[in-house]
């Protein structure tokens, strides 16, 4: 009687564990891209010898220690066109995470521009990549720099952000996650 009372609650158990499959569709997770590093090149629209090169090293990622090189200073009353370089350089070759990434998902990230201290405006041009909900992703823009000061720029690139702005040029933005956040200080027009 023993014997059949253990055989009976064995078989039980045996079939609650095998009737308990997972019918839920595996979550697929969009990993970040490892940044490791970021080149803005500022190019005087009327003389290409003139550029501001704002370079950022990070070889952990943009989570972890970079460093931050200058070189250059903007001309009080130029126009200059940006170039935007992003790799991940752990591997080898380097790999082109803009164009790889984020210009094929374009979609689903958005650039914000800011400048502090510094007389700094721009605009997204009108060749720019379309962005989420057709805005404008922030990759082709237009830089004029005004009276002689100096202060910061930073660049922020959101994944999959709730709404975007792109009416003012620089962009705001509500949700989503950072891919990227670098502020260059010591920028100089002169």
């Amino acid at each position: 009687m023993k014997t059949s009372k253990f055989f009976i609650s064995a078989l039980f158990c045996l079939t609650l564990m095998t009737s308990c499959e997972d019918d839920d569709t595996p979550i697929i997770i969009n990993e970040e891209e490892l940044i490791t590093d970021v080149t803005l090149t500022f190019t005087n629209i009327a003389d290409a010898s003139d550029t501001i090169v704002l370079d950022s090293n990070a070889p952990d990622g943009q989570d972890g220690t970079s460093t931050e090189e200058i070189t250059g200073f903007f001309t009080a009353g130029a126009t200059y066109a940006l170039s935007l370089e992003m790799l991940n350089g752990s591997e080898d070759p380097a790999e082109d995470i803009l164009n790889d990434d984020i210009v094929v998902e374009a979609d689903e990230h958005f650039f914000t521009y800011a400048v502090n201290g510094i007389d700094l405006d721009m605009t997204r041009d009108s060749d720019d990549v379309e962005g989420p909900n057709g805005s404008k992703l922030g990759l082709n823009t237009t830089w004029v720099a005004g009276a002689a000061s100096n202060g910061n720029i930073q660049i922020v690139l959101i994944h999959e952000p709730t709404s975007v702005d792109d009416s003012n040029g620089f962009g705001s933005v509500t949700g989503g996650s950072q891919d990227l956040n670098l502020t260059f200080t010591g920028v100089e027009i002169q």
